[in-house]
């Protein structure tokens, strides 16, 4: 389908139009970071910027809730999305969505990604081969030129969205496309000397997981195991269910925890916090690949950001990558 063009200004109208209908959420900067917010009639919006503090997942579905029969709610349209997140829906909907599916996985989200313009310090998606802009799950993708956005369809939902609403778009021009493919080329190429050019083999780096223990050993030891990690993670999916007084009530469980592996009778064959460490990259890196066809890592880097042991868990990879 051929890619649409809308300005700055039919952006605003959009959004105002949309507000009665939709719940929409959009990235707002805080400092140095960006926040997801809900959208009011007079936010200050733009698709400048780079991935959020929190993931995207929890608006798929809560960290915490009572398993019992949805309300109506509005649909909703996440505007801002990043490619890491889109990339990491992937996998939570091969989770949650194939049978037997879950009924508590929303499925009324539009998904309106957008290329980043910036990057975290903590970011590596180029390390592992992505790029930072959405090239899976996501309906619409914005991507900054002069005056507005190109905007490419990335599904059904998507090119319908484009048919109801195609007084605020027009069709891109050659120049805006060339444009687009410069932007993104540049800024790939910016975070890519950012991150020292490297690129992971990550068949390479499957094989080598579980041989080099001692790099886990080495950067494990200041772990707490608090699970920041797999919380702020935009693909790690594992809950709990507890009882209830009348229903069941599922939270995000976390590997990193020691209770995690624990069975009936107490035992535990991952009492150990190194292997606690180790397990999920084992599980990002060796597991995922194995039973899903593609990786758990998306390269967002809220782990390394996220964690109280100040472990840069890219270091860790490329660590291990480089082991002989």
């Amino acid at each position: 389908m051929e890619q649409k063009f809308i300005s700055n200004e039919k952006v605003k109208a959009l959004t105002k139009k949309l507000i009665p209908d939709y719940e929409i959420f959009y990235p707002r900067r805080q400092e140095e970071s960006w926040d997801w917010a809900r959208m009011e009639a007079d936010s200050e919006f733009t698709f400048e910027g780079h991935r959020t503090v929190l993931p995207l997942k929890y608006f798929f579905y809560s960290p915490q809730e009572n398993l019992v029969e949805k309300k109506k709610d509005k649909p909703r349209i996440i505007f801002g999305a990043r490619g890491c997140d889109t990339k990491g829906l992937s996998l939570l909907k091969k989770i949650y969505l194939e049978d037997p599916e879950d009924p508590h996985f929303r499925k009324d989200i539009l998904v309106f990604s957008a290329d980043c313009t910036t990057y975290h310090p903590d970011c590596f998606c180029t390390v592992l081969g992505d790029q930072p802009w959405a090239t899976e799950n996501f309906d619409l993708n914005f991507s900054i030129v002069e005056n507005g956005y190109l905007v490419s369809v990335g599904s059904d939902a998507g090119a319908k969205f484009l048919k109801d609403h195609g007084g605020f778009f027009e069709s891109a021009r050659s120049e805006q496309e060339k444009s687009m493919s410069s932007h993104r080329t540049s800024f790939e190429e910016e975070l890519k000397k950012f991150n020292g050019n490297k690129v992971l083999d990550l068949k390479d780096l499957e094989s080598k997981i579980e041989k080099h223990s001692d790099v886990f050993k080495e950067y494990g030891k200041t772990c707490v195991s608090c699970s920041s990690c797999t919380n702020v993670c935009s693909s790690c999916f594992c809950f709990f269910l507890s009882e209830g007084d009348e229903n069941k009530i599922r939270y995000m469980d976390s590997c990193q925890l020691k209770s995690y592996a624990r069975v009936a009778g107490g035992a535990n064959p991952r009492e150990d916090l190194i292997e606690r460490f180790k397990h999920r990259f084992t599980c990002k890196f060796v597991y995922r690949p194995q039973m899903q066809g593609f990786g758990g890592c998306t390269g967002c880097g809220r782990c390394t950001a996220g964690c109280q042991g100040k472990i840069d868990f890219q270091e860790v990879l490329i660590k291990v990558a480089e082991a002989k």
